[in-house]
Order: structure tokens, then C-alpha cells, then sequence
């Protein structure tokens, strides 16, 4: 018999958090299996992809977040495949055919064929299919509701502090560093350019962040540009991600690498020669050298 909580849990937020540990404590008292059924991504992405800005996390990193929290057994489900599933459906297969006894969602949960399920049908259900229902009221942060769309806002406005203060941890970016052409090195700044694991990520604010990371057991700060870089590439289309370690020379080629965003530093922008691009990432390293020295970091 299982407590389960369900939703799209996209960055696994201070919200996210909070019902997982409210279904993992159901569990431990009703000698119930905590579990969880997320979905890989959100209606809005099927339904607005235009208007959806991307994923925090991938579906492998919330698996990864939940069992941090407590959650053992996770379900990861396509919203394509349960969109025209009506709701009672849904619910009724849950308690039948995966032994769900107790139901833990936000007060916003929709489920169901053209989202006809709420909070208020799952409490209407509970009698009548013998299962119990916690609805948990919105978690609110700096007079804001915190939501993974918040975060994504954030994260758009180059606010990476913001974001990291809903998500509860820092927002990072994953990549396996592969080899591009060396001008890092060229230009005296080797990077390490990242791919990421999915193109249906978040692409953050353009411009430089301070970032750190784990590298060998060591917690290393460098500076992260995102963008196209119009200096060197000029008309180029996809995004890059690439990474200076400050005062490192580190091989890192083939390497999975997990970059912490600490602070947004400045915006991408085109310079008019080599010598001035050199010259704005001198000034980045001056100035994140001394947020480092002062403890900003």
C-alpha cells in the first residue's frame, strides 16, 4: 500500500519539498510505501510550447531530488498518454491498481481530461473509493507563492539568487564537457564547454555567472557564459555554455560536470575587437575574485 504524491515536481522546489515530506510521514505512520507519480513535463509544454521557457531539472534529477527526501518508489509518467483518461479514471486506477491509500497534492493539483480534476473532486472521492487526501496549502516566500514558474522567471531575469532562494538549493546546470575549437585558451581562458542533457532545459538570462563546483573533491569557483557568443560567432544559433575555472588549467574533456549558480555578473554583448572581449573577461575574474575574497559567494 502506498502514501503518493503527485505532480509535474519540476525543480523539486521548497514546495515540492514540503509534500514529499508531508507523504513520506504519512507513510512512516500508516506503515505505507511513500511514493511518487511525476510527469516528465508540464501541460503547459504540450499545450503552449511557445510560451513554456523550459525545464528546471530533467526527470532523472527529480527521481534523484525526491529519494533525497524520502520518497522510494517513483512513477514517471507521459502527460500525452493520460490527457483523454478522465479524472474518476485516473483516480480510480490509482487506488485500485496501485494500492494508493493516502493522496498528497497542492491546492492547485488539476488531473484528468481537460483538467476537470481538482483538489475539491479528489476530497469528493476519498469516501466513496477509501482512500485519504491531503491537500496542502500554497508555500509562500518573500510575499511570493512559490512556483516553478517563479523560478523560471527568475531565472530569465538573471536572478539565479532569486531562484536558488524558492528552489531551496542553488540552480545548477549539468553538461558533459566536450572539445570545441580552444579559443578559450586562445584568448588565455580556457573553457570547458558543456552539453546538456536535454533541449528542453531552462536557457537562463544571457551573459556571465559566477559559478562553483565539485571537480576531484575540490570546490572550485569559475565564470559561466551563456548565450551565442556574437564576438566570436557572430550570426551563431545555438546557445553555448562554456566555463573559465578561475587559476585552473583542468582536462576535463568527457567529464559530467554540475555548475552551481551563484550570481549573474553581466550581459552578453558584441565587442568591437578581441582585444576588448579579453578585456571584459579580465574585469569579470577581477570581480569575482573579489566576491570570493569577501565571502559573496
Amino acid at each position: 500500500m502506498k502514501s503518493i504524491t503527485i505532480g509535474v515536481f519540476d525543480g523539486v522546489h521548497l514546495g515540492h519539498s514540503y509534500i514529499a515530506k508531508k507523504t513520506v510521514e504519512c507513510a512512516k505512520k500508516h506503515n505505507l510505501v511513500p511514493a511518487a507519480m511525476i510527469f516528465a513535463i508540464p501541460y503547459k509544454a504540450i499545450s503552449q510550447p511557445e510560451k513554456f521557457d523550459g525545464l528546471l531539472t530533467t526527470a532523472d534529477e527529480r527521481i534523484e531530488l525526491l529519494k533525497k527526501l524520502g520518497i522510494e518508489e517513483i512513477m514517471v509518467k507521459d502527460l500525452h498518454e493520460l490527457m483523454n483518461v478522465d479524472a474518476y479514471s485516473f483516480i480510480k486506477s490509482l487506488i485500485e491498481d496501485f494500492g494508493v491509500k493516502s493522496i498528497h497534492v497542492g491546492h492547485d493539483f488539476r488531473f484528468g481530461k481537460g483538467a476537470l480534476g481538482d483538489a475539491k473532486m479528489l476530497e469528493n472521492l476519498s469516501d466513496k473509493l477509501n482512500f485519504n487526501v491531503d491537500v496542502i496549502p500554497k508555500i509562500v516566500k518573500e510575499g511570493n507563492r512559490v512556483s516553478s514558474s517563479l523560478i523560471r522567471y527568475e531565472l530569465k531575469m538573471g536572478r539565479p539568487r532569486r531562484a536558488s532562494s524558492y528552489l531551496g538549493r542553488s540552480f545548477c546546470i549539468r553538461g558533459t564537457v566536450f572539445r570545441e575549437r580552444g579559443i578559450g585558451s586562445k584568448l588565455g581562458f580556457p573553457t570547458a564547454n558543456l552539453k546538456r542533457p536535454s533541449s528542453m532545459l531552462i536557457v537562463p538570462k544571457y551573459g556571465v555567472y559566477l559559478v562553483k563546483s565539485e571537480i576531484n573533491g575540490e570546490m572550485v569557483y569559475g565564470l559561466l557564459n551563456v548565450g551565442k557568443r556574437p564576438t566570436i560567432d557572430g550570426n551563431k544559433k545555438d546557445v553555448s555554455y562554456e566555463v573559465y575555472f578561475i587559476d585552473k588549467n583542468l582536462d576535463l574533456n568527457g567529464k559530467h560536470l554540475r555548475l552551481e549558480l551563484i550570481d549573474f555578473l553581466r550581459e552578453e554583448k558584441k565587442y568591437p575587437s578581441i582585444s576588448s572581449l579579453k578585456d571584459a573577461i579580465s574585469n569579470d575574474v577581477k570581480m569575482a575574485k573579489n566576491m570570493i575574497k569577501n565571502g559573496d559567494v
